[in-house]
């Protein structure tokens, strides 16, 4: 029977990743998406930029940053005890560096999809930012935070380079499945690795299929 350890490490790490970069888009969005400035989109290029610098470079800056060497590296890791490099959270927060810009572009672009006369009515009707955010806003953007958490969540389970160059292949602890595979074909266990390419294909076409399913829905409810 194949060891699903992989298969665990891969979903830990991907829902993890999934979640923390949910509400960190929410946030940013929240703040930025009706603002159209310099400021603004200095930050969101900064923001997109881990979609086009290759994931190695990425590993390589997240490398580093927290090296024990460097002084984020030694306050985290000798002051609060907490292991980034050859660990699950490094493996974790490469995943969160690498689809956070996926999440971001969906969040923010389903805020700026709302009809703001909508906005501006209840604002005169006497209702707080708060209320519209959580009311009107969250609710009217749910399709595209779905569709953001699905790809992020699709990203960070394929994610490669940087996971290799932060968490590096450790059995039992950071052998994700990309990981596995790439090891797998490295040491001629090509008909292992196979099991967990078939995985990963069958769940691409899920998730797209997901997707399609819901732009279908969306357009219908816009005709």
């Amino acid at each position: 029977m194949a060891d699903l350890t992989p298969l665990w490490i891969s979903l830990r790490v991907a829902i993890i990743s999934t979640l923390i970069v949910v509400v960190l888009s929410v946030l940013l969005a929240k703040v930025l998406y009706h603002r159209q400035n310099t400021c603004t989109r200095l930050i969101e290029s900064f923001v997109l930029l881990p979609i086009i610098l290759p994931p190695t470079v990425l590993g390589f800056l997240l490398l580093i940053t927290f090296s024990v060497e460097g002084p984020l590296g030694h306050l985290i890791t000798k002051d609060l005890g907490i292991q980034v490099v050859f660990s699950l959270v490094g493996a974790t927060l490469a995943s969160v560096i690498v689809s956070f810009p996926l999440m971001y572009q969906h969040t923010v672009q389903g805020f700026r999809n709302i009809d703001t006369q909508m906005l501006n009515a209840a604002r005169t009707m006497g209702a707080s930012e708060t209320k519209i955010f959580l009311k009107l806003i969250l609710p009217l953007s749910k399709r595209a935070l779905i569709s953001g958490a699905m790809l992020s969540f699709a990203r960070a389970i394929g994610e490669f380079g940087a996971t290799l160059m932060v968490a590096g292949y450790i059995p039992g602890r950071t052998n994700t499945l990309p990981l596995e595979i790439y090891f797998l074909v490295q040491q001629g266990r090509e008909h292992q690795a196979w099991l967990w390419v078939l995985v990963l294909v069958a769940f691409s076409i899920t998730v797209i299929g997901t997707m399609n399913m819901l732009n279908k829905d969306g357009y219908r409810e816009r005709d």
